[in-house]
């Protein structure tokens, strides 16, 4: 969070609207973390995610507080995702994107949204029960196929062993306001 609010007075101080935030290869980590920095771009208030324990308990809801710094919306803000997105980065993409704050591009995130307690059994052994899982705002499970980009672009070995981009580079083409289309 605190890098997080690093970067984003580093970014008011620049003067450009257009920003780019890489989730890629991001496993996540706290879903108050995913809160938090999700308080960043959207209004006070607003529901990041939802955790649904069982068809007769309610959804518990978390919603934003709102540090926003800046009005984004989804033609100045790319988050780039692949299948190394899981978790909390997926909670956050998703939260920016249902909210028409971001454009997503990349490939399908990973698909981890469940939430998980580790329970102790007898002589040392413990075993990890699915508990709840995690909607988007408008009630998606990221757990079944994590979330799809809005704008698919591959990123290939051969990609990476040229040090080449084409995600990023999507994303600056777009961000510059021309037309990028899923590959």
């Amino acid at each position: 969070e605190m890098k997080t609010e690093e970067a984003m007075q580093e970014f008011t101080r620049s003067g450009t609207k257009k920003l780019i935030l890489d989730l890629r290869g991001n496993p996540g980590g706290y879903l108050q973390s995913a809160v938090a920095i999700s308080s960043f771009f959207l209004p006070a208030g607003k529901v990041v995610v939802k955790e649904s324990y069982s068809e007769t308990e309610m959804e518990k809801l978390y919603r934003t507080s709102g540090h926003t710094i800046h009005e984004f919306n989804k033609r100045d803000f790319v988050v780039l995702i692949d299948g190394g997105s899981a978790s909390a980065s997926e909670i956050l993409a998703g939260a920016l994107r249902e909210h028409e704050v971001a454009t997503l591009i990349g490939v399908d995130s990973f698909g981890k949204g469940s939430v998980q307690e580790l329970l102790s059994l007898p002589e040392g052994a413990s075993v990890k029960i699915t508990v709840a899982r995690w909607l988007t705002p408008n009630g998606i499970s990221i757990s079944h196929s994590g979330l799809k980009p809005d704008i698919l672009v591959a990123r290939t070995p051969e990609n990476r062993i040229k040090l080449e981009d084409p995600q990023q580079e999507a994303a600056i083409r777009f961000l510059n306001g021309e037309e990028v289309v899923s590959q």
